[in-house]
């Protein structure tokens, strides 16, 4: 098969080029799984995409085969038939020509029959034929009979057509072989369903993507108050994370980022202040609504509804005392561990947010480490300070966003 440049226009050919692109980032992407090559690939294959619709509608609709072969052998078909049809009337031929005479008079009409006479005139062998010649005489005048003479003269039709062919002359029609055409045709459905596929692959990878950092602390994107189910299916949360970017994150960005997750949690401080800037309720969604509601979990206020409220994700609490925090770590892991009898699991990601300023305990960390993992809990440590067991069973590289091992 010759290939013809004409298949696809510039536009097309783009097309082309930035779906191999898009292959290329997801090769990339396999290697060195980032956000930036998924989203540099969907940018790339919706682009191809518009290209080849506009290609598909502005360049191969025009494509249309080269008839001049067939008209050329139509008219040597016609002059043949009309050769050999004078040729079985030579007898009929007039031999004496006069000057008066017109390019139809060489045969002698006199000579024929009715039925003769009636096949040449249809055929326009004495030029115009007599009902016609009658139609016009009975329309009367000496007038064209058409509407421009009838309204004086007036080019209205004649208008109308320059119109549209004036709207069409972007339209030039591409001639090119019929093969070729049809070559084109099939081309440009093969470009049109890949760059579907290939949008629909990109769609599904970006979504893939944003689910699989959706648990990786520092690496995640806009937060979502999607099922936990959803993202623990690819990536699992880790039930310890430790912070180390206090100078860049405050607590309340913290614990707005769970808020927009859809998690419950519990905050534990020794700040007041602090606590005081925070606002009742933080909001998961922005323009929609539904908040999360910041209950303080004061004296008063029954840990056992404390534990059911933020098992079940209806609200999170706010501890502002040292003495009221660790009372109240104690009772969750002893209902943590009550929960892991029966192999019970939140539905909803749960956090146990530390912020206080001495580190949590060493037997109470590595308990509570092994409660989380077993029951869908989370802790979030935004303090740099860790028991010096916890400092030993794990590396600075995995203090961030990565579970310490037991």
């Amino acid at each position: 098969m010759n290939w013809n440049p004409e298949y696809f226009s510039e536009i097309g050919y783009l097309g082309v080029g930035l779906s191999g692109g898009t292959l290329l980032m997801w090769l990339v992407y396999l290697k060195k799984p980032a956000r930036l090559w998924s989203t540099v690939a969907l940018a790339l294959v919706v682009v191809s995409f518009v290209c080849a619709r506009i290609n598909s509608k502005g360049h191969v609709n025009r494509i249309q085969p080269d008839r001049s072969a067939e008209l050329v052998k139509q008219a040597a078909l016609e002059e043949a038939k009309q050769q050999a049809l004078l040729d079985s009337r030579s007898d009929e031929v007039s031999k004496i020509r006069f000057a008066e005479d017109g390019a139809s008079d060489f045969l002698d009409r006199a000579g024929m029959d009715d039925a003769d006479l009636k096949y040449f005139e249809s055929k326009g062998g004495f030029g115009e034929p007599g009902w016609k010649r009658e139609k016009k005489t009975r329309s009367g005048g000496g007038g064209d009979g058409s509407l421009e003479s009838e309204i004086g003269g007036e080019d209205v039709i004649g208008g109308v057509q320059s119109e549209e062919f004036e709207a069409d002359e972007g339209s030039e029609p591409i001639i090119m072989a019929e093969a070729d055409m049809v070559m084109a045709n099939r081309l440009d459905l093969l470009n049109l369903r890949l760059t579907l596929i290939l949008l629909a692959l990109a769609i599904f990878i970006v979504l893939y993507d944003y689910l699989r950092r959706a648990n990786l602390y520092g690496k995640a994107s806009r937060p979502l108050p999607l099922p936990s189910s959803w993202l623990n299916a690819l990536t699992p949360m880790p039930p310890l994370v430790v912070s180390k970017k206090r100078h860049r994150k405050s607590a309340r960005s913290e614990l707005a980022r769970l808020a927009k997750r859809g998690d419950s949690f519990v905050y534990l401080t020794d700040d007041p202040a602090r606590v005081a800037k925070f606002p009742k309720s933080l909001r998961r969604l922005p323009f929609i609504g539904g908040r999360e509601e910041l209950i303080p979990a004061s004296a008063g206020v029954d840990d056992d509804f404390i534990f059911e409220t933020v098992w079940y994700g209806r609200s999170s609490f706010v501890v502002d005392r040292p003495e009221r925090a660790l009372t109240l770590l104690a009772g969750f892991l002893a209902r943590l561990e009550q929960r892991t009898v029966s192999r019970a699991r939140v539905s909803q990601t749960a956090h146990l947010v530390w912020d206080l300023s001495i580190p949590m305990p060493r037997e109470t960390l590595e308990e509570a480490m092994k409660l989380a993992h077993a029951t869908g809990f989370s802790i979030l440590i935004l303090r740099e300070k860790l028991s010096k067991a916890a400092q030993a069973k794990s590396s600075p590289s995995k203090l961030e966003g990565e579970p310490i091992p037991s």
